[in-house]
């Protein structure tokens, strides 16, 4: 597991982001699959995934500016990038963190469709968690 620097983003939320790789053509998990993921709030970070397909980072929960939804960008093994969308009940509860100042403001004159402005496709997570004790983000990824 490669961990992102926290310290640009003092007084954020913890969020752990977990991808699972996947064959699109059999459904098997994929092993050894390298994926970069990066946001607003760090540089990236690269890991490689375990025998189930799963790999795991750790930053803090992406602040938003006016007209962006709230996402995180990743690429697995050199493929075009996508987004990693948060839903809106996780950002409402991140964004009242103090942290965040104009993020909870930003996210109301926001939409999801917002993030597809870069021309990269869509991945919804799916979040458990609150403020109090960080957030969890998970997807299965088809490659």
């Amino acid at each position: 597991m490669d961990v992102m620097d926290r310290s640009r983003v003092e007084g954020g939320v913890p969020l752990t982001v977990k991808l699972r790789l996947t064959s699109t053509s059999s459904g098997r998990p994929i092993s050894g699959g390298e994926v970069r993921l990066w946001h607003c709030d760090g540089d990236g970070s690269l890991a490689g995934s375990d025998a189930n397909g799963w790999v795991t980072f750790t930053s803090v929960f992406p602040a938003t500016e006016a007209g962006r939804w709230p996402h995180l960008h990743f690429e697995v093994a050199g493929r075009p990038a996508a987004q990693l969308a948060l839903p809106g009940d996780a950002c409402v509860q991140a964004y009242s963190a103090e942290a965040y100042g104009e993020s909870k403001r930003n996210l109301a004159r926001s939409s999801p469709a917002d993030a597809l402005r870069d021309g990269m496709s869509l991945e919804m997570a799916s979040v458990t968690g609150d403020v109090d004790r960080g957030f969890v983000a998970t997807r299965m990824v088809g490659v």
